[in-house]
């Protein structure tokens, strides 16, 4: 059956954080509205009446209690649930807002799947209890003469029956995804892809990152942004982390027999991987394996992951560079690192997030980010990549304020192995 998806609004003044949610979000299939302050918050919420809203505390002007607070206080708003954003054990701000109304919290940094699981139950528990009647049915309502309220009894059976349809069908479709993941990781039935990075100052290929599918036969294919965090979930991340960088070892030394122009390929690693996994185990016993030398891998770990545990995740990181192995920052600028706790990171490179390369040529404040994280980059002796580049005015944008090696559909898509074979063997500028 075909639903329709909620609408969230999502209320933050930071604009990455506004990005992330947003692309979180919209990759589960619903549908987004945002706002950046909480007086335009509360015009958004009466026009549309979302199913529910992401909103944060701390915001200049308006804070997020009084939105709340305002929120609760309007007939057309009130049964929309809250769920607002929070620092990290911050419990007299939890107090405070249940106080103003809000129905759930979490904490930043953000949570893929926590994220998720709190919006899908708030929006589960709205639709259960919501009464609201229908406009059709409400006019028998005020035909009834009889006084009995059978209309609105009947409307409003009918609206628990299509939200338990909707839901049910939105659980057996994640029961379906789940059982047929866990068949593709015991089938090794994934697949990588390689796309090229390239570097500024020649034009050619310097690297590849190494990108995780999952292609079904017959069907739609899935997108990481939505099947990866259901493998954190299963608690299967970590054996298909160990998978890919196996994969990638094996795939290495193949070029070099092939005699190949062999350059470093990137492995994106998560949280959990590192946290609870064998990680270092896994890195160093495929290298071993596949005879590679430590400098044709490396490793990217997104900014958020590396603000959890940090003591024994600086202590992971440093074991990896004295392996001989080269870490990156994926998605930086959209999580919540100072620059005294990246200065403890031994880190070797930055990649500015999509999110501000999409509209760095029309939007001042993306380009005002992305030439901060390239300075930043450059006063920290480490080098910057840009992601998600496809068009020639952001190639110039980025050459113009010294970005040193680049990754989009403007130079190639990413490519089967054997795909990019061809591009190794006979090295050319892209640029």
């Amino acid at each position: 059956m075909s639903t329709v998806p909620a609408t969230l609004l999502i209320v933050d003044d930071e604009v990455q954080m506004r990005t992330l949610l947003d692309t979180l979000l919209l990759n589960q299939g619903y549908y987004t509205l945002t706002s950046s302050c909480g007086a335009e918050a509360l015009t958004v919420a009466q026009q549309h009446i979302p199913d529910l809203i992401l909103l944060d505390i701390k915001m200049p002007g308006m804070d997020g209690y009084e939105v709340a607070r305002q929120l609760k206080s309007n007939s057309l708003t009130a049964n929309i649930p809250i769920i607002m954003l929070s620092e990290p054990g911050d419990q007299s701000a939890r107090i405070s807002g249940l106080e103003a109304g809000a129905e759930d919290f979490l904490s930043k940094p953000v949570s893929n799947t926590e994220l998720w699981v709190r919006v899908r139950n708030q929006l589960r528990l709205k639709a259960f209890g919501d009464f609201r009647v229908d406009p059709v049915l409400e006019r028998h309502v005020e035909q009834d003469s009889s006084g009995s309220g059978l209309s609105h009894k009947v409307s409003t059976e009918i609206n628990r029956t299509r939200a338990i349809e909707h839901f049910t069908a939105l659980d057996i479709e994640q029961q379906q995804m789940q059982a047929a993941l866990r068949d593709a990781v015991r089938k090794q039935a994934l697949d990588l892809v390689y796309q090229p990075k390239i570097g500024l100052a020649d034009g050619q290929i310097c690297g590849v990152e190494a990108l995780l599918r999952w292609y079904r036969p017959g069907l739609v294919t899935i997108s990481p942004g939505v099947f990866v965090p259901v493998l954190e979930s299963l608690g299967l991340i970590s054996e298909v982390g160990q998978w890919v960088i196996d994969t990638v070892c094996r795939q290495i030394a193949n070029w070099q027999r092939a005699g190949l122009d062999v350059v470093p390929v990137a492995v994106n690693v998560s949280a959990q991987q590192l946290l609870e996994g064998d990680l270092i185990h896994d890195i160093q016993q495929s290298l071993g394996a596949h005879r590679v030398d430590a400098k044709w891998l490396e490793v990217e770990f997104t900014e958020s992951s590396l603000m959890v545990n940090t003591p024994r995740t600086i202590a992971s990181l440093l074991k990896l560079k004295e392996i001989g192995i080269n870490i990156s920052i994926d998605d930086f600028g959209t999580g919540y690192s100072s620059l005294a706790s990246l200065v403890r990171f031994p880190i070797d490179k930055l990649k500015i997030d999509i999110s501000y390369i999409r509209e760095i040529t029309r939007n001042p404040q993306d380009a005002a980010i992305a030439r901060t994280i390239i300075e930043l980059a450059r006063s920290l002796d480490m080098k910057v990549i840009a992601e998600g580049v496809e068009t020639r005015d952001q190639l110039a944008f980025l050459s113009d304020n010294g970005c040193d090696q680049l990754q989009g559909f403007l130079f190639c898509r990413p490519l089967p192995a054997r795909e990019l074979e061809p591009l190794l063997r006979e090295p050319r500028s892209f640029i």
